[in-house]
This record gives C-alpha cells, structure tokens and sequence, in this order.
C-alpha cells in the first residue's frame, strides 16, 4: 500500500464487538473503531446477517435502476434526518460526502463561494481538502479549489463579515473534530442559520464524524434545534462498510440535473 498511513506494528486479523485479535492470538480493546466507523463494533451479528444475504443476491446496482434494498435504505434514512432534509446522494466516504455538498451549494445557488472554519476537517480529495484548514494537509497540493475562504470559528460577527456577493454556503461541523472536539457556544449555530436566511446561502453541515449518535443526540445540529440546508454523512453510516451521503431539502437537492454529479 502507499506509505500514506501512519501504521502500528500489529497485524490485525478479526473483531468482535469492541474487541479486535492479532495474528498471533493476541486480543486488544480497540479504541478507535476503524475512525470512527465501527460504531456499533466488529462484525454485529445484524450487520453481517444483513451483508451476506444481500451479497447472494445482487452485489452491485447502479443508479440508473432501481432498487428495492436500495429504496428501502433511503426511505428509513431520509425519515431520520433532520426535518425537511429528504432528498439524498449515495457516495462512498465522508470526503465524497463533502465533495458533493459543495458542488450542490455552486449549483443551487450560481455563485463559487464557501466559507469554512478555521481548525475544521473535511476530508483530503480536493475540494474537501480545500475547505479543511490545516496548512499541512493542503500545501503540498495546491493550487486547490479556489474561492474559498476560512473565518474563525464560534464567530458570528467574522462570518457575516465573510460573505459577499459570491458566495454560496458557509459550511461547517457542528463539533469540530480534528480541530480537538470543540463544541460551539449556544448561539452559534443558529446565529450562521440566521446569516444563511438573511444573505440567502446555504448552510452546510458535515456531520460525518458527529452523527448516529455520538454525541447524545441523532445528530449533533439536534442539540441546538438548528437545521441545515445540507448535511453531509458517512462513517457509522454502514456499520464498517464503506457508504456516504449527502442529503439535502428537496429543492436544493433538485438543482442536481442528469449528469452533474
């Protein structure tokens, strides 16, 4: 593999719940579930059962069928999220998740702009590593997306004062994650909602790392009684296996034609 991940000198052959074994037998508790992915642990009996019988069946289908599974996973998906969020795009990974959300916030709106947060993460393809801020992630690529800007975060004042005639959305993650678990002051939140509606922007939410549950709530926005325009989901999303989504207000989403994305 490329040398790209900072690797630990085990040998990891299975898992179970909360508990991963090496190739010479040795168990360990694991901390990091695969990054946040394995949120209900190793090989869940429902999750595997699940797997297997769908894998007997029909491994791949692309969008342009339909799909009973398919249909089925959306549907329990969009009833969950929060409300008026009801129009999704599969991906496979939270930075596709994000990638998605900035390409629908240019489309939707016509205009180039994000703001993002200083100290936020979102991924290293290159639009989610545009909008991520730490220098040594995106200098080694750039020239990156352009028309992006960075305002600090818990701000309010610094984000109005960041929008202009071009922008489109201002995207953030309702708790920072890299940027060291930085929950907002109350307020903050619904104070970018209130900027979005006034200039009206989108505002995108990346709770790829943040939601199912982790922080209480379904999702992290639920704590402040804020909806986005957006919100951007991978991670626990399939229990292990790779899945992302985007998912949007049914008119936002719609922007999207046959070929765009």
């Amino acid at each position: 593999m490329a040398n790209v991940f900072a690797k630990k000198p085990v040998v990891l052959t299975r898992g179970k719940g909360a508990l991963v074994w090496d190739v010479n037998g040795k168990e360990y508790v694991d901390c990091t579930s695969g990054y946040g992915v394995a949120l209900l642990g190793h090989c869940h009996a429902k999750i595997v059962e699940a797997a297997r019988e769908q894998v007997g069946k029909l491994i791949t289908c692309h969008a342009g069928y339909y799909n009973d599974k398919r249909a089925e996973f959306l549907q329990k998906l969009t009833n969950i999220t929060p409300k008026g969020l009801n129009k999704a795009f599969l991906s496979n990974s939270g930075a596709e998740s994000v990638e998605c959300a900035i390409k629908l916030a240019r489309k939707h709106t016509g205009k180039p702009e994000i703001i993002a947060m200083m100290g936020a993460f979102h991924g290293k393809t290159m639009g989610a590593l545009s909008v991520t801020w730490d220098k040594k992630y995106r200098e080694p690529f750039q020239p990156l997306v352009p028309e992006i800007k960075h305002v600090p975060p818990d701000n309010l004042e610094k984000a109005r004062e960041a929008v202009s005639e071009k922008t489109a959305a201002i995207l953030v993650e309702p708790i920072r994650g890299e940027g060291g678990i930085r929950v907002p002051p109350d307020g903050f939140l619904k104070g970018l909602r209130e900027i979005c509606d006034e200039k009206n922007i989108l505002l995108l939410f990346d709770e790829v790392q943040t939601g199912f549950g982790r922080t209480g709530k379904l999702f992290a926005c639920e704590h402040w009684g804020v909806v986005p325009d957006v919100i951007c989901l991978a991670k626990p999303l399939a229990g292990g296996l790779p899945l992302g989504a985007t998912i949007a207000r049914e008119e936002v989403m719609s922007s999207f034609k046959i070929g765009d994305h």
